[in-house]
């Protein structure tokens, strides 16, 4: 009786969190606001559209995730032109405004900074700038950066053989390359990237890091690792030419967990995520806890931008230098011009080339590139960073991917 009084007289100062009751009724209906329900949502079909309306952005629902801790101690200041999004650009005969193209081009959030403010933004509906995003292999360029922590803090060095790392790689496609040549892609072997496949060797990819159904094949419930460090190599030679493989990085966080000692998502917490100032994120793991290094984080746009900030300060964020300039400027400048034009993706950037899992579009910007609209650009010297990230329909859109480039383009010139 007297604690029920004391709780009685206590109770108009007592608070509780919101998520205590979850009696949300101001939300908006999930049907309404989606156009299906969330039961329609499986592991079947969550990339696809319009369920990746809502799943990119809640990943953690579908699969296992282990977190990324971040300090959050960094808040972006904003300066908006509001001019920005009325740039207008032109692309194979067809001109419109930068507005225009982020409405007709399913993207979701929309961010450009310039020297660390934030002049511009987009948002689809009922997302905000902190809402996280699964950026797919736009994951593959955050591993690039951290490999170059790695290099730093650890002695990775890039010019070794793999095995020397990871002696389980013994008699797969990664017994004879170097780790060089996972960060630049230069690895021959015998993978195919079809990300439409709901069978075959890719399937089975995807099926090991749990991003689609067990089924009753005899390695239904094979782990990631155990998948990538089976894939035999190919015809060619190592070094010879640009070949993207989502394996190979998968392979490079295996082997940065091993000369650190340390697991992924806290590897890339310390070095990386908790000194630029970023938010928490998350990352998918298989049925061991192993992290898909090659495309499961998700995050805010402004972490990516404060990543891109990296490019533009030589490596430096808060007064400390996260990843060391050396590997920045390599990142810029160490691209091989003859294995991109001998590789995969010549036609996106004729110019361009590809070093540390980063993209180089051949005119001094870099970008960070995942499937269904993912980007992260930037140009170090201009200073600006651009973040789109999307739920495109389609996988590959070489349409929508030039059209990007071509708004990248139009705001560089806008604002220099």
């Amino acid at each position: 009786m007297v604690l029920f009084t004391a709780v009685a007289l206590l109770w108009p100062a007592i608070t509780f969190p919101r998520s205590l009751f979850r009696m949300d009724y101001d939300v908006e209906p999930f049907v309404r606001k989606f156009g299906f329900e969330r039961s329609d949502v499986t592991l079947e079909n969550w990339k696809d559209y319009p369920y990746s309306k809502w799943s990119l952005q809640n990943v953690s629902e579908l699969i296992p995730i282990a977190v990324v801790n971040g300090s959050q101690s960094v808040t972006l200041t904003r300066k908006i032109d509001l001019e920005l999004l009325d740039i207008a650009y032109s692309f194979s005969g067809e001109e419109g405004k930068v507005r225009d193209f982020l409405e007709s081009s399913f993207t979701d959030v929309f961010l450009v900074t310039r020297r660390g403010v934030v002049v511009g933004e987009y948002f689809a509906k009922g997302l905000r700038a902190d809402t996280s995003h699964l950026i797919f292999s736009v994951s593959k360029s955050v591993a690039g950066l951290l490999a170059g922590a790695v290099v730093s803090n650890f002695g990775l060095e890039p010019n070794s053989k793999v095995t020397q790392y990871l002696p389980e790689a013994t008699g797969s496609a990664y017994a004879d390359c170097t780790v060089r040549d996972l960060l630049d892609m230069q690895v021959s072997v015998d993978f195919e990237e079809t990300y439409e496949s709901k069978q075959g060797l890719y399937a089975r990819y995807r099926r090991s890091m749990l991003w689609m159904p067990a089924s009753d094949e005899q390695f239904s419930r094979e782990d990631l690792a155990s998948y990538v460090l089976s894939l035999p190599k190919g015809h060619a030679e190592h070094g010879a030419a640009f070949s993207y493989r989502s394996p190979n990085t998968d392979v490079l966080g295996l082997v940065l967990e091993k000369v650190s000692g340390i697991r992924y998502p806290d590897l890339l917490s310390r070095l990386l995520w908790e000194p630029i100032g970023a938010a928490s994120a998350t990352i998918t793991v298989d049925n061991l806890g192993a992290s898909r290094v090659a495309g499961g984080i998700s995050c805010t746009a402004e972490d990516l931008a404060l990543l891109g900030g990296l490019f533009i300060s030589g490596g430096v964020a808060r007064g400390t230098q996260v990843i060391p300039r050396e590997w920045i400027e390599d990142t810029i400048n160490g691209g091989d011009i003859v294995a991109w034009k001998a590789g995969d993706f010549a036609r996106l950037f004729p110019s361009g080339s590809y070093r540390n899992q980063w993209y180089s579009l051949g005119n001094g910007s870099l970008s960070a590139i995942g499937i269904h609209g993912q980007w992260l650009c930037v140009d170090p010297e201009k200073e600006i960073v651009m973040v789109r990230l999307s739920c495109q329909p389609g996988a590959d859109d070489d349409v929508l991917d030039s059209k990007t480039i071509e708004i990248f383009s139009s705001i560089l010139e806008y604002l220099s």
